[in-house]
């Protein structure tokens, strides 16, 4: 393995389990222990910066065939690595099979190619801090996260497989984005609920797009998306659109925690519904702005 360049010699974290792949040098990473996870166990341990970013064995870096979601068929072997901490801007973490979580703590990451198996005791799998954004491609997030596969403000996601998950699939804080993904069979821990998607913050600058909600049915099984801003909300704040998606399972479908919530505007506009909701599939505010949303068989849905 080789260092970057002048700097010195490059530290490598033995926990990251490298002695397999041959890494690439593009950006630098800070790799620490599980503890820098809100709520984790034990203290946080800080080592010196890693150039663990991109994986050689994972092949180059090409788009993947259209209608592609988490992690592509045929890119090579993945570097197997534990939770870790990106802490450095314009950071690329690319081809790696990460168990426990990723902590973003640095603006304009990247996330692509990689997969994302929960512990049981780390929090999330992906999540943003005060300080960090993201861009999460081509990934696959399942196993058991206790809070949610994602959680966090500014980040986006495209082409995200989020399956198999015990808690939350994602939760959207200010400014997350969610494209063109499968949010799919979950495993609900004993006694617990689970939902999908969970907007969170104001509830506001969200949006979730052409993408397949499916929660399920049976327990545990909440809402494929529910809206529960748990702080109070700005016009300026941008609205809330969900457009285009399939959506199903859960006593409601999509649901509105407290409907006298305040909220910045929340559009719902050209999704399809499965049938077979607990009880309906549309519980929302009068408020939001409902258009062109129905049955996947073309019947209509009925009053919210």
């Amino acid at each position: 393995m080789q260092g970057l360049g002048g700097q010195g010699r490059v530290l490598v974290r033995a926990g990251l389990a490298l002695a397999a792949c041959v890494l690439a040098v593009s950006a630098v990473i800070v790799a620490t222990e599980g503890g820098t996870f809100p709520g984790g166990p034990g203290p946080s341990v800080t080592l010196a910066p890693t150039a663990a970013v991109g994986c050689d064995a994972a092949g180059p870096y090409n788009p993947p065939e259209r209608g592609s979601v988490g992690l592509p068929a045929g890119i090579g072997e993945l570097c197997s690595g534990g939770s870790i901490t990106l802490s450095v801007a314009g950071a690329v973490l690319d081809g790696w099979d990460v168990h426990g979580g990723i902590v973003v703590d640095a603006p304009d990451v990247v996330v692509r190619r990689s997969r994302v198996t929960g512990d049981g005791a780390t929090p999330y799998g992906i999540v943003t801090t005060a300080a960090g954004s993201v861009r999460i491609e081509d990934v696959t997030l399942t196993g058991d996260f206790p809070e949610a596969a994602i959680g966090g403000d500014r980040w986006s996601g495209e082409r995200v497989e989020i399956v198999g998950v015990t808690h939350d699939g994602a939760r959207l804080g200010e400014g997350a984005r969610l494209r063109n993904s499968n949010v799919h069979d979950f495993a609900p821990a004993p006694g617990g609920d689970a939902h999908a998607l969970v907007l969170r913050g104001t509830g506001g600058n969200v949006v979730v797009e052409d993408n397949r909600i499916e929660l399920g049915d049976g327990p545990g099984r909440a809402s494929a998306v529910l809206l529960a801003p748990d702080k109070a909300g700005r016009r300026a704040d941008g609205p809330v659109v969900i457009r285009g998606n399939v959506l199903g399972g859960g006593r409601y479908t999509v649901q509105q925690d407290s409907p006298s919530a305040v909220m910045t505007d929340v559009v719902i506009t050209g999704n399809r519904f499965r049938r077979g909701a607990g009880d309906i599939p549309l519980r929302v505010s009068r408020r939001a702005v409902l258009e062109d949303n129905m049955y996947l068989d073309g019947g209509p849905l009925p009053q919210r």
